[in-house]
C-alpha cells in the first residue's frame, strides 16, 4: 500500500473515529446544558484548566517523539510508560495541596474537593496514553474508535442521570472519570503491548532532548490558551465563564474532530518521507487543499446558523454564547490550516523552531487578551481571532524558508475554496432572511449550502475534490 492510501485510510478510520464520538458527546453536551446552569459549566472550565496543564507535563512531548522515531525500541517504550506514570503520580500531589488555596482564590465551594477527585483521571490517563500511541503510530484508528466510543457512551449517560438527579457539576467530573476509567480498561482488553520494567536513561535522554522542546512549546500554548478561564473566571465573573465555555464548545466539537484527525495521521505518516523534501512539500500541499475543501464550508456554516442553533438546541438562556461560538468557528478555521505548519515542523524534527515561534505567539496572544479583558467575553473572543490570523504567518513563515511554502503560497492555493466558501455564506444568509421559523432555518439552509458551495467548487475547477472522492470510492471498495 502506498504512502498516500495508507495515510487516506487512517485519517478515514480517524474521522470515523472523531466523528462518532464528537457526535455522541455533542448529544450529550446538550443534554447536560439544557439541565445544568452557566455557573456549573464556568466551575468545570475552571478545573480544567489544571488537569489540561498536568496533562502537558506528564506527556512532556514524549509521545511525539515515539511516533517521529523511526527506530524505537522496546525499551525507549516502557521508559516513557513509567516515566508518564511517575509524573501523573506528582501532579496529582501537587494538585491535591494546591487544592485549598485555588478554592480560596476563586471563592467558590467544594472546588478544592470537584478538583481533588478530578485529578485521579490523569494518574488514569497515563495508563493508557502510550498503548494509544502504538496504536497511533500502526495508524490502527480502527480500535481507537472503538474503545474511545463505547468510553464516551457510557460516561456520556451516566453523567445525564447524575444531571437530571440533582448533582450539578459533578455530573460533569463522574463523566470525566468514568470516561478516563473506561477508556484505560477496554485498552488494556484490546492491545497485546506490556510494558518491560525497566528505565533507561539513554533512552529518556535521546527522547527528551526532541521531547523537552515540544513540552516548553506544548506547556505555553496550554497555559495560554486556558489560562482565559482563570482570568475570566477571577476578573469578570464564573457565569461569564460559563457563556465564554458553552460558545468556544461549539466551534471545538467540529475542530476536536478535524485537528486530531489530522494530527494523529500528518506526523506518523509524513515522518516516513522526513528526508524527502521535494514529496514532502507536495503531500503537505495536498493535504492543505483537501483539509480547506472540508473545513472552510463546514466553519463558515456554524458561524452563520449559530444563533438559531443555540437558541434551539439549549435554549435562550445560553444566547450570549452566539456571538463567542460565531468569532471562534473563524478562529478556529485558521487554527487548522495553520496547524499543518507547525506538524511539519516536528515531522522534519525541528522542534526547536516550533519552540521559537510559540514564544511569538504566545506574547501577541497576551497581549490581546490583557487590552481585551476590562471589556468583556466578547472582546476577548475577538483578540483571539486577531490573535489566531496572525499565528497562521508566524508558523508559515519556516516552511516558507526551508522549504519555499510559506504564507503567501499557501493563500494562493487556497483562494478558490475561500471564494466558494464566502459565495455560500451569503447564499445562507440571504435564506435565513426570508424564514422566521429557527427550526426551519436550520432544515432548509444546509440544502443550499451544500448546492452553493459545490457549484461554486466546480465553476472554480477545485480539482481537489475529484482526487478526494476518488480516494474516497478505493477505501470504500477495499473495506
Amino acid at each position: 500500500m502506498s504512502l498516500g492510501s495508507k495515510m487516506f485510510k487512517g485519517m478515514v478510520w480517524s474521522a470515523i473515529e472523531r466523528f462518532s464520538v464528537q457526535a455522541v458527546q455533542f448529544i450529550i453536551g446538550i443534554m447536560l446544558a439544557r439541565i445544568l446552569t452557566p455557573k456549573e459549566y464556568g466551575i468545570i472550565g475552571i478545573l480544567l484548566v489544571f488537569i489540561a496543564v498536568s496533562d502537558v507535563f506528564i506527556d512532556s512531548g514524549f509521545s511525539t517523539a515515539l511516533i517521529q522515531k523511526q527506530k524505537r525500541t522496546k525499551v525507549d517504550i516502557s521508559t516513557v510508560f513509567w516515566f508518564n506514570i511517575l509524573i501523573s503520580l506528582v501532579c496529582y500531589v501537587v494538585l491535591w495541596l494546591l487544592a485549598p488555596y485555588i478554592q480560596e482564590f476563586y471563592d467558590l465551594e467544594q472546588l478544592s474537593i470537584l478538583l481533588r477527585v478530578m485529578s485521579l483521571s490523569l494518574i488514569i490517563n497515563a495508563l493508557f496514553t502510550i498503548p494509544m500511541t502504538l496504536l497511533t503510530i500502526e495508524l490502527d484508528f480502527k480500535t481507537i474508535s472503538i474503545i474511545t466510543l463505547i468510553a464516551t457512551i457510557f460516561s456520556g449517560i451516566i453523567a445525564v442521570y447524575y444531571a437530571y438527579h440533582g448533582y450539578g457539576v459533578w455530573a460533569l467530573v463522574i463523566q470525566i472519570m468514568t470516561r478516563s476509567a473506561l477508556t484505560a480498561i477496554l485498552t488494556w482488553l484490546m492491545i497485546k503491548w506490556r510494558p518491560f520494567f525497566i528505565f533507561s536513561k539513554s533512552s529518556f535522554k535521546e527522547l527528551f532532548s526532541y521531547g523537552s522542546k515540544l513540552l516548553a512549546s506544548s506547556l505555553l500554548s496550554t497555559a495560554v490558551n486556558n489560562f482565559y478561564a482563570l482570568f475570566i473566571a477571577k476578573f469578570i465573573s464564573t457565569k461569564d465563564l460559563g457563556f465564554y465555555t458553552r460558545g468556544t464548545q461549539f466551534s471545538d466539537v467540529v475542530f476536536g474532530i478535524l485537528s486530531s484527525i489530522l494530527d494523529s495521521v500528518l506526523l506518523p505518516g509524513l515522518s516516513t518521507i522526513q528526508e524527502q523534501r521535494d514529496k514532502l512539500v507536495n503531500y503537505t500541499r495536498n493535504i492543505l487543499k483537501a483539509t480547506a475543501l472540508i473545513i472552510i464550508p463546514i466553519f463558515l456554516y456554524l458561524a452563520v446558523i449559530a444563533e438559531p442553533l443555540i437558541k434551539v438546541l439549549i435554549t435562550e438562556k445560553w444566547m450570549p454564547a452566539v456571538p463567542i461560538m460565531q468569532i471562534f468557528c473563524i478562529a478556529r478555521l485558521i487554527t487548522i490550516i495553520s496547524g499543518i505548519n507547525v506538524n511539519l515542523l516536528y515531522v522534519i524534527g525541528r522542534t526547536d523552531l516550533a519552540l521559537k515561534q510559540q514564544y511569538s505567539k504566545i506574547a501577541i496572544r497576551v497581549l490581546f487578551f490583557v487590552i481585551a479583558l476590562k471589556y468583556g467575553i466578547i472582546y476577548i473572543a475577538l483578540a483571539e481571532l486577531i490573535s489566531t490570523a496572525s499565528h497562521f504567518f508566524i508558523n508559515t513563515y519556516y516552511p516558507g524558508k526551508i522549504m519555499s511554502y510559506g504564507a503567501f503560497s499557501q493563500l494562493k492555493d487556497l483562494v478558490p475554496i475561500i471564494l466558494s466558501g464566502l459565495v455560500m455564506v451569503v447564499v445562507v444568509c440571504v435564506i435565513n432572511y426570508f424564514i422566521s421559523s429557527d427550526v426551519i432555518k436550520l432544515c432548509v439552509s444546509p440544502i443550499f449550502a451544500i448546492i452553493t458551495y459545490f457549484t461554486s467548487i466546480h465553476f472554480f475547477k477545485v480539482k481537489e475534490l475529484n482526487t478526494l472522492i476518488m480516494a474516497s470510492k478505493k477505501f470504500i471498495e477495499k473495506s
